[in-house]
């Protein structure tokens, strides 16, 4: 096996960001930019645009589990599909002149942006990584903010400056291109093919009771999960996640321009982005050096206070706090879940299981910004923002409790 230092994993790394960096953007982050065009070319109102986005996301929560199984099968051919469906999808948005065509091309960038995003690039890795693999995920995972950073500006001056049309197809027309030379000249599915093992491969299979203790997981397949208690908290606990990552996501926005107006209230929303992709990194250091349980508690109070610094205060310095923290926090839907998954799981069946916990992650995030603006609207935003901080909080009796009520059931993995 080759060095560390010139081991071909981290190349993978790399053409996840830049695939994630034009990928992940365009399905959700930068989607509403072009919102304000698109329902005035096509007569809609605001909230007939946003079913866009809910088609989007329900394709994730809809068929997780079976694309996560064919990536996990063929993941070369069945990304490469994926993401020319997907650019061509995101294309053909700019042709569009009616609503029905619309919602059936969002259909179809939600089946690109499921098998070419954050779940594929983790089942990627985790095939690649054994040893580091928190690091690689973080590092990987952040070229979704990134992407968000660098997109965000570009495609407002390319709406500005050659129509929302022509830059649907320009952005299509890079993600293409993008996608698919990374996929036929970087990616490859697993070490093997390229007669390597994954980093760390040979070390957690050595017999020393150090490795055998890191080389613990539970036997059992997605069908055998089904009915296990630690299963069905891995579950909840995703869509908790969900629930408390896209409450503040959708609506920190309004309830921080309210307050604070526009233009500092689209700084506090710049600050928790830009610091996301720290988040990220730090996330995945945390959980490689200390274990999913302390991530998770980490994330999770993180949100907490973040949700409690938002119910009990409207100082602008304490709204930077916020944040910060939001952005330390949320990464535990990107980074922590394909790691809890991981540390529970072995190889064989990850793909699977992952899958379907991407789906109630997603599921959570369908309705968390709804869950928060129906409080708001019933009571207040501070009645909302204490109960999300009690869902961040039961994020660690869903998914600590689930990693240890697994490791009940844990034994060695055969190589």
């Amino acid at each position: 096996m080759k060095s560390k230092e010139s081991f071909y994993g981290w190349r993978i790394v790399i053409g996840a960001v830049l695939v994630l960096a034009v990928t992940g953007p365009a399905g959700v982050s930068i989607a509403n930019i072009y919102q304000g065009s698109v329902t005035e070319a096509l007569g809609i109102s605001n909230a007939q645009f946003s079913i866009s986005n809910t088609l989007i996301l329900s394709v994730s929560v809809l068929f997780g589990s079976w694309i996560s199984g064919l990536l996990a099968k063929n993941f070369t051919k069945v990304f490469m599909i994926a993401s020319l469906v997907y650019g061509l999808a995101y294309m053909a948005f700019g042709l569009v002149n009616n609503t029905f065509l619309f919602y059936l091309l969002s259909i179809l960038v939600g089946f690109g942006f499921l098998s070419t995003s954050a779940m594929a690039m983790s089942i990627l890795i985790s095939n690649w990584f054994v040893e580091k693999r928190g690091l690689a995920l973080s590092i990987a995972l952040s070229g979704i903010g990134i992407g968000g950073i660098i997109w965000s500006p570009i495609v407002t001056n390319l709406i500005n400056s050659i129509g929302w049309r022509a830059s649907y197809m320009t952005y299509g027309a890079i993600m293409i291109a993008v996608t698919l030379l990374v996929g036929k000249f970087i990616f490859v599915a697993k070490p093997e093919d390229m007669g390597l093992e994954a980093l760390g491969a040979n070390t957690a299979n050595q017999t020393s009771a150090t490795s055998q203790k890191e080389n613990l997981r539970v036997p059992f397949n997605l069908k055998e999960s089904v009915r296990k208690p630690f299963f069905i908290l891995l579950l909840l606990g995703a869509v908790f996640v969900g629930l408390s990552n896209n409450g503040g996501l959708g609506q920190f926005p309004p309830y921080m321009q309210s307050i604070h107006g526009a233009q500092l209230g689209a700084l506090i929303i710049s600050v928790y982005s830009a610091v996301g992709i720290l988040g990220k990194l730090l996330l995945g250091s945390i959980a490689d050096k200390f274990g999913v349980v302390v991530a998770t508690i980490w994330t999770s109070v993180a949100l907490a206070l973040t949700y409690f610094l938002a119910a009990t205060t409207t100082s602008y310095g304490f709204a930077i706090l916020l944040a910060v923290l939001f952005g330390l926090g949320n990464a535990n839907g990107t980074v922590l879940a394909p790691l809890v998954v991981s540390a529970i799981y072995p190889t064989k069946s990850y793909a699977q299981v992952y899958g379907l916990v991407n789906q109630f992650l997603f599921l959570g995030m369908m309705f968390g910004s709804l869950i928060a603006a129906s409080i708001a609207d019933a009571a207040s935003y501070t009645t909302a923002w204490y109960v999300f901080a009690v869902i961040s909080l039961l994020i660690i009796v869903f998914w600590a409790g689930s990693y240890f009520l697994a490791k009940k059931d844990f034994k060695p993995v055969e190589k």
